[in-house]
């Protein structure tokens, strides 16, 4: 979190190692914006990845000032979080509440995505005046 002298320090819970995707939305806060990191474990033909997922929200509810604030640092927060943690971001989310984050949301953003091709469709002819 970003605190009273607009300097960012790390504020962990007390279960950040339990925490899973289901339970990810009830361990960020619903009233100040955040930036979260989160260790997402998924199995890649039978090979185990960790990847980090960085997650941005930020309530309607919460003080211009605040809302202004974590929108300019998200990028440096996530480089200086990266760079002191020793860890790349795999995946940015952003959400304007912690309930939006689900375990559905983070499984579709690791899910390859299917690319439809559309054929070239000719323009119209011009009608006649």
């Amino acid at each position: 979190r970003i605190n009273d002298k607009e300097a960012l320090e790390l504020a962990g819970t007390a279960d950040a190692d339990t925490v899973d995707a289901r339970g990810l939305s009830e361990a960020i806060s619903g009233t100040e914006p955040r930036y979260s990191f989160f260790r997402h474990v998924r199995s890649v033909e039978g090979e185990m990845k960790r990847d980090i997922v960085f997650i941005y929200t930020c309530p309607p509810g919460s003080k211009v000032k605040e809302r202004m604030i974590y929108a300019t640092m998200k990028r440096w927060a996530c480089k200086a979080a990266s760079e002191a943690g020793g860890f790349e971001v795999s995946k940015r989310l952003e959400a304007s509440s912690p309930e939006e984050i689900t375990a559905e949301m983070i499984e579709e953003e690791f899910q390859p995505k299917q690319e439809v091709k559309q054929g070239f469709s000719r323009p119209k002819r011009p009608g006649r005046r």
